[in-house]
């Protein structure tokens, strides 16, 4: 173990330590108070006790037994009134343990004097002495359970010695005018005592050991737990890092997320993560915590910090005093901050350094080897991040810059192809001139082409506005009565020409959905034109409007041809178009779910739906609802 780990030992059990006396002082302080409690059954336990003997036939000083248990109360009294004042606000050490030998002393005062008159050395009250013992070995300092031992033997042998010498006069304990023990007079008080002593000083090392024992249990599963602890709040330091470069797309979001979990988790003063540059030259603080505002505002060169210079290169760095040894940039800020003790790691993405991950400690020295494999795990999980959010970024680009084209290219072809299909109606309804069979068949197809392509070009505006101006678009609550209204009128001929059996109904308490207008219209209308188009004749299709827990709930339901099970998962696919779709009509573009989707989604709505190939598809759209205004 080197000299930090054993610093960083030292201090752990040093915390342990405190955090144990600070427990058992509480619990000394609660017991002191459960002794005050205890004792109030001590007087008349005394009272009854020496009732019972006189009535038996024991002979003793009935009247000054009564004075004794007359002042155990007194001075239960006056221990309650000052346990109170103990037992308030943070314990106190000092004032817990005077607490404790005040009462143990009284108690042993009065003890003596119960002992002096019921025999002397050899009173059967002498081995209660024991329990005081045992309580100072569990409850006090391991010297503690010694002196009272001491005090016990010690006080033994002085009261036998002021009985023996005439100071106190003796009060044997007789029964019905026999002398109770053994005789043998100063031998026997010798030995007596001997034997009593002896007890009193096996029952304190016994005790002390036993407790030591407890106490090592106690402060190795307190270590342990405590290391759990830390590996615990690690874990879930490294859950939350990783869920954000998994789930985040912007760069400086996913390191504000890991510079606050490393330095909540590690519990130090700061961290930070900085970028290199482009050209390799300088750093910049990207993200942070606990470091002085000022400081982020500055940028590293490089060359000028041997220790991120070195970091750069692939090197972990530990500086246990950032005041001596290798100099960096910005250290008398630091110092000024409280910062004595930093960490660099350096963030990699495979073979490419991308920056150096920093911790800032309060202590010097304060940054081991634990420290140190922990936050290069961490500086890995960065590297992935930035990977991960600048291909993100990327991919975000390139997608705009894919819209933008198809939007530009799609309204550049729209004009060109809606005056072709003009000039076709003007050659086919005759107005240039009779058209034989042949030339009428051709320019139908050539028309049905160019009708699809139109369409086709329509839906690609469509999608590349639902990718780009719905972020933008004003929301509004909108009368799903309305939106119902709207999908009846523009269906219900092309239902009832072609034979199906179409309805339309809002339910009672359907609240307003949230959302552009012609968005909304566009998307519903896209989903009601599918279930009409592949729906046999005789059949029904329905679009139900109605509450949902969250917001409004719209269903579109067909009895058509379903989609095959093989093919589910590529439905909102662009261009998609089902087999059994193609076989029933040959042009469609497959883009009309695609748009769906993109709308929904651009209103934070739900999109989903069931499907059985030959018996129909239901798609169920839920939107958010707004509060509607009168």
């Amino acid at each position: 173990m080197n000299r930090e780990e054993k610093v960083r030992e030292d201090e752990t059990s040093l915390g342990l330590a405190r955090g144990e006396n600070k427990i058992a002082l509480a619990e000394l302080g609660r017991v002191n108070l459960w002794f005050i409690r205890l004792r109030w059954l001590v007087p008349p336990a005394v009272i009854a006790a020496s009732c019972v003997g006189a009535v038996l036939g024991f002979e003793f000083p009935l009247l000054a037994m009564m004075a004794a248990a007359a002042s155990i109360l007194a001075y239960n009294v006056l221990l309650k009134i000052i346990g109170a004042g103990v037992g308030k606000g943070e314990p106190d050490g000092k004032r817990i343990l005077s607490f404790a030998h005040l009462q143990v002393g009284l108690d042993y005062a009065a003890m003596f004097a119960l002992i002096h008159y019921t025999g002397g050395v050899a009173s059967p009250l002498l081995f209660f002495f024991i329990f005081h013992v045992i309580f100072a070995a569990i409850l006090l300092p391991p010297r503690s359970a010694y002196l009272f031992a001491g005090l016990a033997a010690s006080g033994t042998a002085v009261l036998h010695v002021m009985e023996r010498g005439g100071v106190l006069a003796g009060h044997a304990l007789t029964y019905k005018g026999v002398e109770m023990g053994p005789s043998g007079g100063d031998a026997f008080a010798l030995v007596e005592i001997g034997f009593f002593t002896a007890t009193l000083i096996v029952t304190a090392y016994s005790a002390n050991s036993v407790v030591a024992a407890l106490r090592k249990r106690v402060t190795d599963l307190a270590r342990a737990t405590r290391k759990v602890r830390e590996i615990n709040d690690k874990l879930r330091s490294l859950y939350l890092m990783t869920e954000a470069v998994l789930s985040a797309r912007s760069i400086n979001e996913v390191l504000q997320v890991l510079a606050d979990e490393l330095a909540k988790v590690m519990v130090v003063k700061g961290a930070s993560l900085k970028l290199l540059s482009e050209d390799g030259k300088r750093l910049a603080y990207a993200a942070s915590f606990g470091l002085p505002p000022g400081l982020l505002e500055k940028e590293i060169e490089v060359e000028k910090s041997p220790v991120n210079k070195r970091v750069l290169k692939g090197e972990s760095h530990i500086a246990e005093d950032i005041r001596s040894g290798e100099a960096f940039q910005f250290r008398e800020v630091l110092a000024e901050a409280g910062v004595r003790s930093a960490l660099f790691v350096p963030i990699k993405s495979g073979d490419e350094i991308l920056g150096v991950l920093g911790a800032y400690g309060e202590r010097t020295g304060e940054f081991g080897k634990d420290h140190l494999e922990f936050f290069q795990l961490a500086a890995g999980l960065a590297g992935i991040a930035l990977a991960n959010a600048r291909a993100y970024e990327t991919i975000g680009r390139h997608s705009e810059e894919r819209a933008r084209f198809m939007l530009r290219v799609a309204h550049n072809l729209r004009a060109p192809l809606a005056a072709i299909i003009s000039m076709l109606e003007v050659l086919r309804d005759g107005s240039l001139g009779d058209l034989g069979p042949d030339q009428s068949e051709y320019l139908r197809r050539v028309d049905r082409r160019a009708r699809t392509m139109l369409e086709l070009v329509s839906e690609l505006l469509d999608l590349s506005r639902s990718k780009s101006e719905l972020k933008r678009a004003e929301k509004k609550p909108l009368d799903p009565e309305w939106l119902a209204g709207r999908l009846e009128r523009t269906f219900h001929d092309e239902a009832l020409e072609k034979g199906l059996e179409f309805e339309v109904r809002v339910e009672p308490g359907t609240p307003s959905p949230l959302g552009d207008s012609e968005a909304i219209e566009r998307a519903l209308e896209n989903l009601v034109s599918n279930s009409v188009k592949y729906t046999p004749a005789g059949k029904r299709v329905k679009a139900i409007f109605s509450p949902s827990e969250k917001g409004t709930r719209i269903e579109v339901i067909d009895e058509g041809i379903g989609i095959p099970s093989a093919q589910k998962h590529m439905v909102f696919t662009e261009f998609f178009r089902a087999d059994n779709a193609k076989a029933e009509r040959e042009m469609g573009t497959g883009l009309g779910l695609a748009i769906v989707r993109e709308i929904v989604k651009a209103h934070g709505g739900e999109i989903s739906f069931r499907t059985e190939e030959g018996k129909g598809t239901t798609f169920t759209v839920v939107l958010p609802a707004g509060e509607d205004k009168e």
